[in-house]
C-alpha cells in the first residue's frame, strides 16, 4: 500500500533524453474546476494540429471516470470538454488511439 495518485505533468525531450516538470502535483489545485485531480488508468492521445494532449477516463478518488480533458502544450492550461451525444461508460485501464481527427477507445474496466 501507500503512495498517492498524482496530477503532475512532465515533458520528455526525445532529442536530449531529458525530463522537465511542466506542472507539479497539487493535492488541491487552485484551478481545480479545470485541472484534473490525480488519476490513473486513463488514456491519452496527441492532437498534432492543435498541440494538445487529450485524456479520457481513468480512476480517481474512488470514482471511475468518463470525462475528456485536454492539456495545451503551448499555454500549459487544461480544458474540460462537454461531450455531445452518447459517451462511453466510465472506465479505466482501456486503450485509445488517434486516427485523423478522432479518438478511438477500446476496452477497459468498469463497475460491476
Amino acid at each position: 500500500g501507500g503512495g498517492f495518485v498524482l496530477n503532475d505533468v512532465w515533458l520528455f525531450d526525445t532529442r536530449t533524453a531529458a525530463w522537465t516538470m511542466l506542472l507539479p502535483h497539487t493535492a488541491q489545485a487552485a484551478d481545480a474546476s479545470v485541472r484534473p485531480d490525480g488519476r490513473f488508468g486513463h488514456s491519452a492521445i496527441t492532437h498534432n494540429s492543435s498541440s494538445e494532449l487529450f485524456i479520457f477516463g481513468g480512476y480517481a478518488d474512488d470514482n471511475i471516470l468518463n470525462d475528456v480533458l485536454s492539456f495545451s502544450v503551448r499555454t500549459r492550461q487544461w480544458t474540460r470538454h462537454e461531450c455531445a451525444g452518447a459517451s462511453p461508460s466510465p472506465r479505466y485501464g482501456h486503450a485509445a488511439c488517434r486516427v485523423a481527427e478522432s479518438m478511438y477507445v477500446f476496452g477497459g474496466r468498469s463497475v460491476g
